[in-house]
């Protein structure tokens, strides 16, 4: 991933409120002509625990605050409409088309949208979890999906690429996938049913080794760790994208403080922070 800010001058859009700065992270295996990013702390109005660009509207942060933060990453995102679900760890991926409306969809249960409407913008909101954005080369269409370990072993991820072939004809070969920031394999202390999950998906994939000799489930002193980036990375490829294909970058959440929000590490106390991105026009 690379750092590459919006930056957007004083007054653009009636704004009238001096030049905004919003830090990104953008993925490169992501190609020129879809508009994504993954959002860090910076760049918002919140204060304490949520500074400062918190996007999340449930753990007690100022409404007013979580409205312009929204607001900025609208005029990030190139819309005045941001696309998201209710979110609930699990496997379910819902399309978007032309029609529909935001407040609507924002009340569906599922933890993917996918959309091939130019233009339109698809999110997840994350503090841990994994962020995945995919882009559909060939026609456009894209995802955005909300992988925690739940959804991981549950197969979201894969269900996203069935749900896109289902849609706009995908071909998975054809996909580009970045998986944003989210808590590593440093800081994942699980407990066995963790693990026992992570390691009943793994014999499932075809051809796959061991979790531990795949990197997925690393044991030592203390607690075992599971790599949710690496579980994935196994499951795209075993459903067709090629592994060049996919971004899946280092960054952990719980390890750096000073970029972004992790639940885990704040104790649940903590903002939000959003991956988005939009079907290709053209």
């Amino acid at each position: 991933m690379r750092e590459d800010p919006f930056v957007e001058a004083a007054g653009v859009g009636g704004q009238g409120d001096g030049a905004l700065v919003l830090p990104l992270l953008r993925s490169a295996v992501i190609p020129v002509g879809f508009r994504h990013g993954f959002t860090m702390r910076g760049g918002g109005v919140s204060g304490g625990d949520f500074a400062s660009m918190n996007l999340g509207a449930r753990w007690g942060d100022a409404p007013a605050n979580v409205a312009e933060n929204r607001r900025r990453l609208q005029r990030a995102a190139g819309s005045d409409v941001v696309f998201a679900a209710t979110q609930v760890h699990g496997a379910v991926v819902l399309p978007v088309g032309a029609g529909d409306d935001a407040a609507a969809v924002s009340q569906r249960r599922a933890d993917g949208l996918c959309t091939a409407l130019a233009g339109a913008v698809v999110s997840v909101y994350v503090a841990d979890c994994i962020p995945v954005l995919m882009a559909d080369v060939r026609t456009g269409a894209v995802a955005a999906v909300h992988a925690g370990w739940r959804g991981t072993v549950a197969g979201v991820v894969p269900a996203a690429v069935q749900r896109m072939r289902d849609e706009f004809g995908t071909r998975p070969a054809d996909l580009r996938v970045a998986l944003g920031p989210a808590i590593g394999v440093c800081c994942f202390e699980v407990g066995e049913e963790v693990v026992q999950a992570a390691e009943a998906v793994v014999e499932r994939i075809p051809g796959a080794p061991t979790a531990e000799t795949a990197g997925v489930v690393r044991r030592g002193a203390g607690k075992p760790h599971v790599d949710l980036k690496r579980l994935n990375q196994l499951l795209l490829v075993a459903a067709g994208v090629p592994p060049d294909n996919i971004d899946a970058g280092p960054e952990c959440t719980s390890c750096d403080r000073a970029r972004f929000f992790s639940y885990r590490r704040d104790g649940g106390r903590t903002g939000q922070m959003v991956g988005f991105i939009a079907a290709r026009v053209g």
